[in-house]
This record gives structure tokens, C-alpha cells and sequence, in this order.
């Protein structure tokens, strides 16, 4: 007899409860352990790499984050200091009996300048303007430079500086609530944009150390972060990092800071403008993190291998009993869907793949049911939920109502009654109160265009209270097309438009025309100004941005009534944006007649 036969005897001679565990060992509990151990290096790799992935996007967030926080005071910074206004008002020398001038001139005025910046930019804590002006009221945001002033560190700073905007961080020991101190991190500048002033001028804006503790305690789950200087002091971290000595409070070095040599460290500049020159934004990962993970996936693993044991060998024991019944049953029901009998099997199934595969097919057959039964009411559910989802895009877009519009037009009402003693803004009024009366009366989504056009041209007659003699405005509309009917709100966004971003960024006066006319069967509405104009790629941007549905600042206005165009006429209308720069821009569209058409209007000309 072969050698090989007298193994197979042998093998044969076995009990089959030998065999059994024979395979379970060698075919189930061998295998499954080796792969979890491959598993679990494999995963602790991964974890290892995610986790340092983790660290790098948390501190580009960070830094992205605090960089446009100081970006923003710039921005605050560069339009300060190159407003003519300001200037003049600062350098101006009131008569100090004269106190109606001066709270007109320099209170309201200058005061309304800057604070229209904290309505912009919430991350900016205070503006302070520093002149040698001894004529003004030292106060509020304009204080007169004193011994004390120039005694300051950010003072002499500043004189250092060569007129650069500079990033600096300092500390006021004083008394602030518990804290006894109170740090700042500010953009100074001396305010020489303007020669012709013969005043010494320093601007200083404080960022509000609040918004970029908060990105910094955002991210202290995965990183220890510090904002070190260029001196190399740390002005701004995690933790609290200022040390007192002698009731003196100042910042703590980050060399002082003790740091392993196995930790991984992320140390790179804030940025590359000159105010952010030597200026870092340090990270210590917590590595914490990567052995509580690390740990966590030892005992899943662990946990895995036993269950998968135990499960694998209790299906060893009983699938050559189990098998046979099941997939007999199974086929014998999918026999059957060739008579269309979709019957359920009713059996104790079982968890391992044979019993998922059952109850897929009893889900299944379930589901085909449901289906045949259910596919019309779908059909007409698709339909509905389908108009419901334009329906309320339409809602949404009528709803978006530039405020401003309404904050200007409250503004000016109040200049004009402490100038005119409340006589003058009677007319006023009455268009805004029509106005208003209008937006929330208006029901209908298809209004004619006498009526678009009269809500327009109440409109303009406030804009041109506001600016006066600045805006003038022509209104050309064919006496055939004022019965016409048209979304509502399509003419008004485009005159706006051009009203805020068009005309009130020229000198002298603006002027407005609004035609419409029927040509070749089509409706065309344009309106017209004398404005700024638009760059050839700003036009590209905006018509793209209205096809795309992405939001582009300064275009809302126009988005919104293409959008509503869109809606109701599909590909049966053309849009159009004519503009050069400081030469106007005409946007324009038209639509067909016989859509515009009332019911009366159109079986007239029919």
C-alpha cells in the first residue's frame, strides 16, 4: 500500500469529533489569529498616520482661521488710514465754545466712520486713533498723545517702524476685573497716507483676543497651540502663558517651554506679509490621542479574534447538518417566481450566510410586492413632492430682501429731521410705507408690469431722496406691454443693483433708464446706468456663478431674478450683462410675449 493511501486511512480512522476539532484549530483558530495579528499591525499604522493627518488639518484650520481674524484687522486698518475724511476731521481745530460744531463734525461724523466697522468685522475688540490735536476731546476713539502715550512699549514700537503696519503684542498692567492685566494684540500704524496734515496720527486697532483663544481651545483636543512673536514671546496659547513678577505681568518665552525629543512639532510662520515677519504659530500634538486609540483598537482586535473563533468553530459543528435543508428550501422558492408567487420562507434561518441570504430573499420578495402595489401612488408622489421643491425655491428667493436698502432709508430720515426740524420727510414716508405695504400684500407670483414698475419707481424716489440730485431716472414702457404679466420682483433687484454698486461709487450724478418694449414676439426689459461698470472677468464670474447657483458677492440682486426667470420659462428666455469699466452696464432679458401676455391681453392680439 502507498504511503499517501495508509495517510488517508489514517486520517479515516479518526473520530469525526477529532476531525472536527482537528479543522477547527488548524482551518479556523490558526488562520483567524495570524490575520488579526496582520490586521492589528496594519491598523496601528493607519491609526498612527490618520491621527498625525488629525494634527496637520487641525493646525492648518487654526492657523487658516487666526490668519483671517488678523486679516480682517488689517482690512479695518488699510481703510482707516487711507480716508481722506478722517484726516481732515482729525486735524481740524474746533473752536472748543462751540460745542454744536464740534459734536457735528467730529462726534457724529467721525464716530459713524468707525463704527460702521464693528457691525463688519465682531473680531475686532476696539479702533483707536492717537493725534497730537490738543483741540479735540480726548476720549472714545480719538486720544491726544501724551507722555504717557509715548512712554508705552507699542509706541515706541511704532516710531521704529519706518511707517510700516505692525503686528504687536503687549501687556497693560492694571486692574481688569480678576485678571489684573490686560493683553492686547494690535495692528498700529502711523496714519501718514495723507501729507498734506501736519499732525502726528497713529492708528491702533485691537483684535479681540476672545475670537482667537476660541479657535485655539477648538483645536486643544488634538494640539497644544501658541502664537509666538517676533521676539519670541508667546502672546497667545492654550493655556495661559503670562508669568507675574514683582506685580509685573509679562509673557512667558517659548524657549522656556519644555519639549521632548519624540514629539512632533509643527512650527511655521503665520503668513507672509510683512506685519506677520518672524511672527509662528507653534503645535504639540497630543499624543495622548494615538495611544488611547492605539489601545482601543489592540482590544477590538482581541475581541474580534475571539468572537470570530467561537463563532467560526460553532458553525464548523453545525453546517453539514444545517446546509442541505435551507438551500432546498431557498431554491425551491425561487422556483416559483416564474408563476409570480412570491411566498415568504417561514424557517428558522439561521445568522450565518445561508440565513442572511434567506432573509435578503424574503426582503425581497416583500419589497416586490410593495412595489407593484405601491409604483403608481409613487409616480403621482414624485410628482408632488417635485412641485413643492420649486414651489418653495421660489419662496426662498421672493424672501431675500436686502435690509440695507431699509437701514440707509431709516438713516436718512434721521439726518434729514435733525436738519430740517421734521419737515421734509413726509414724501419719504409715504414711498416707504407703500413699499412696505406692497411687500407683504403682494401674493401673487405673476403681477403685470405697471404694477412691477410702479413698486420700482417707488423705490427710486427714495434712493433719490437719499442722494438727491445723484440719481436720475427715465422709465420707457410700450403702452402694449404694461398689461403684460411677469414674476414679481424682477425689475426692482436690477435697479437696485444698480443704484448700490453701479452709481454710488462715481462722482457727480448717475443716471438710470429703465425700457421695455415688445420686439418679434418677445418681452425685453433692460435697465440702464451711467455707474462704475464691470470688469469683463467680473461679468464672466457672475453669469457663471447664476448658471452654477453659487453665491458671488455683489451679485445676489441679479442671481435672484435669473434664478426667477429660470423657474418660469425654463430655456425660453435670454439673459444679458453689458458693462465696461467706468462706462455703465445694461443688463437686460428677455422672454416670450405670449407667456408675459394676460389672458385678456393675449386673445386680444390673437
Amino acid at each position: 500500500m502507498e504511503p499517501r493511501f495508509r495517510i488517508l486511512n489514517r486520517i479515516n480512522d479518526i473520530s469525526i469529533n477529532t476531525k472536527f476539532i482537528l479543522i477547527s484549530i488548524l482551518c479556523v483558530i490558526l488562520p483567524i489569529l495570524t490575520l488579526n495579528l496582520i490586521l492589528l499591525s496594519s491598523i496601528s499604522n493607519s491609526i498612527k498616520e490618520r491621527v498625525e493627518e488629525s494634527f496637520k488639518i487641525s493646525y492648518d484650520r487654526a492657523k487658516a482661521d487666526i490668519i483671517q481674524i488678523i486679516r480682517d484687522g488689517v482690512a479695518v486698518s488699510n481703510s482707516i488710514h487711507t480716508d481722506r475724511v478722517i484726516y481732515e476731521e482729525l486735524d481740524y481745530d474746533y473752536d472748543a465754545d462751540n460745542e454744536v460744531q464740534y459734536f457735528v463734525i467730529y462726534t457724529s461724523s467721525l464716530r459713524a466712520r468707525i463704527d460702521r466697522f464693528f457691525n463688519i468685522y465682531r473680531n475686532i475688540s476696539r479702533i483707536t486713533i492717537y493725534t497730537s490735536n490738543k483741540s479735540i476731546d480726548s476720549g472714545g476713539y480719538c486720544i491726544i498723545i501724551d507722555d504717557e502715550i509715548r512712554s508705552t512699549s507699542w509706541y515706541k514700537m511704532n516710531e521704529n517702524s519706518e511707517g510700516r503696519l505692525m503686528l504687536y503684542s503687549f501687556i497693560e498692567n492694571r486692574a481688569y476685573f480678576d485678571n489684573r492685566y490686560n493683553s492686547f494684540l494690535s495692528l498700529i500704524r502711523s496714519m501718514d497716507f495723507h501729507k498734506e496734515g501736519f499732525r502726528e496720527r497713529i492708528l491702533r486697532v485691537d483684535i479681540d483676543n476672545n475670537w482667537i483663544q476660541g479657535v485655539l481651545s477648538r483645536e486643544q483636543e488634538y494640539l497644544s497651540l501658541y502664537i509666538v512673536d517676533n521676539q519670541g514671546r508667546i502672546v497667545l496659547a492654550t493655556e495661559d502663558y503670562v508669568y507675574e513678577k514683582d506685580n509685573i505681568f509679562n509673557f512667558m518665552n517659548f524657549d522656556d517651554i519644555e519639549i521632548k525629543e519624540n514629539d512632533i512639532l509643527f512650527d511655521f510662520n503665520l503668513g507672509e506679509a510683512s506685519y506677520f515677519r518672524d511672527w509662528r504659530l507653534i503645535g504639540i500634538p497630543n499624543k495622548e490621542i494615538i495611544h488611547t486609540e492605539m489601545k482601543q483598537a489592540r482590544h477590538f482586535i482581541i475581541l474580534l479574534a475571539l468572537i470570530s473563533i467561537l463563532i467560526s468553530g460553532f458553525l464548523v459543528l453545525i453546517v453539514f447538518r444545517s446546509y442541505n435543508y435551507r438551500i432546498k428550501k431557498l431554491s425551491k422558492h425561487i422556483s416559483k417566481f416564474g408563476d409570480e408567487r412570491f411566498d415568504l420562507i417561514v424557517i428558522n434561518e439561521g445568522k450565518d450566510e445561508i440565513g442572511q441570504l434567506i432573509r435578503q430573499f424574503n426582503k425581497m420578495a416583500a419589497k416586490i410586492n410593495t412595489l407593484i402595489n405601491d409604483v403608481y401612488k409613487l409616480q403621482i408622489q414624485k410628482k408632488d413632492l417635485e412641485l413643492e421643491r420649486v414651489q418653495a425655491e421660489i419662496n426662498f428667493l421672493q424672501s431675500q430682501m436686502n435690509p440695507h436698502f431699509l437701514f440707509n432709508t431709516l438713516n436718512a430720515i434721521l439726518i434729514v429731521s435733525v436738519k430740517n426740524n421734521y419737515r421734509e420727510i413726509i414724501d419719504v414716508i409715504k414711498y416707504l410705507s407703500k413699499t412696505l405695504r406692497r411687500l407683504l400684500s403682494w401674493k401673487d407670483d405673476l403681477v403685470t408690469v405697471e404694477e412691477e414698475i410702479n413698486f420700482t419707481e417707488m423705490y427710486l424716489k427714495i434712493e433719490k431722496f437719499r442722494f438727491s440730485e445723484k440719481i436720475k431716472y427715465n422709465v420707457l414702457v410700450d403702452e402694449d406691454a404694461r398689461e403684460l404679466k411677469i414674476p414679481k420682483m424682477s425689475i426692482q433687484p436690477l435697479v437696485e443693483n444698480a443704484c448700490k454698486h453701479g452709481i454710488q461709487s462715481i462722482r457727480g450724478s448717475g443716471d438710470i433708464t429703465i425700457e421695455i418694449k415688445i420686439v418679434k414676439k418677445h418681452l425685453e426689459i433692460s435697465v440702464k446706468d451711467n455707474g462704475i461698470g464691470i470688469s469683463e472677468d467680473k461679468v464672466g464670474e457672475i453669469l457663471m456663478s447664476m448658471e452654477d447657483d453659487i453665491y458671488t458677492s455683489g451679485s445676489i440682486g441679479i442671481r435672484n431674478v435669473y434664478r426667477r426667470l429660470k423657474f418660469y420659462y425654463g430655456k425660453d428666455f435670454k439673459f444679458f450683462i453689458n458693462s465696461k469699466k467706468n462706462k455703465g452696464t445694461k443688463v437686460c432679458f428677455t422672454i416670450p410675449a405670449h407667456s408675459a401676455f394676460s389672458d385678456k391681453t393675449f386673445m386680444s392680439i390673437m
